[in-house]
């Protein structure tokens, strides 16, 4: 889908979009209405179908330049999101991001905190939570984020918090036994940054992956 979202579209995909939409204007524009005036006078001539042919001929060659560039500008924007995925979640020790997070009040020694509309911030024990590795393709990037689920007395239970994934809660889970460990989409993330990046951006809505049924942290 052409996006003109220029602060999030890199320059390049905010140029070629531009340049794209120019085209097909100027073919609509041109191209068209020569045809329509040409036919009027000339009827079905050899001068009318020549001029016919001639339009249909550049519209077709400058879309197969512009799908040949399309293919060029993917494979650098792909290169250029494994490179981001790369540097932000880098390894880092676990005894490290577990320590900033509970510096951050993320997690404690016990469990997650999330925030409760009734009686504020509380503690959910490890063995009562189960996650989801959620991500949105959007504009050429790719959010991500964890779903936090409290599992409480054999129930599925409800979605108590979001975060947002950065380096410290991807070391985090990259380490310690919880569902994200079944997840196909997280696995990927760690152990091939570039095929992630390639996937994902194939998505232009939110995927939701349930492992209720796995391991716990």
């Amino acid at each position: 889908m052409i996006s003109f979202d220029k602060k999030h579209l890199p320059k390049y995909i905010y140029k070629f979009n531009i340049a794209l939409i120019i085209f097909f204007a100027v073919w609509f524009a041109a191209g068209v209405p020569l045809m329509v005036t040409i036919g009027c006078f000339y009827g079905e001539s050899a001068i009318t179908f020549a001029v016919m042919a001639s339009s249909f001929a550049v519209f077709l060659i400058g879309f197969f330049i512009f799908w040949l560039v399309d293919n060029k500008l993917h494979k650098r924007l792909i290169e250029q999101r494994t490179a981001e995925l790369e540097k932000e979640f880098c390894e880092m020790p676990f005894e490290e991001a577990e320590r900033i997070l509970k510096e951050r009040r993320v997690i404690t020694d016990n469990g997650f905190v999330v925030n409760d509309d009734v009686f504020g911030n509380k503690v959910i024990p490890f063995e009562e939570t189960w996650f989801i590795f959620n991500f949105i393709s959007l504009n050429e990037s790719v959010n991500m984020e964890i779903l936090v689920f409290h599992n409480y007395n054999g129930n599925s239970g409800r979605q108590v918090e979001v975060l947002h994934l950065d380096r410290e809660l991807y070391n985090f889970f990259a380490n310690k036994e919880t569902d994200l460990k079944d997840d196909p989409s997280f696995n990927l993330l760690i152990k091939d940054k570039k095929e992630f990046a390639k996937q994902a951006l194939k998505y232009s809505k939110t995927l939701r992956w349930d492992f209720s049924g796995g391991r716990h942290a």
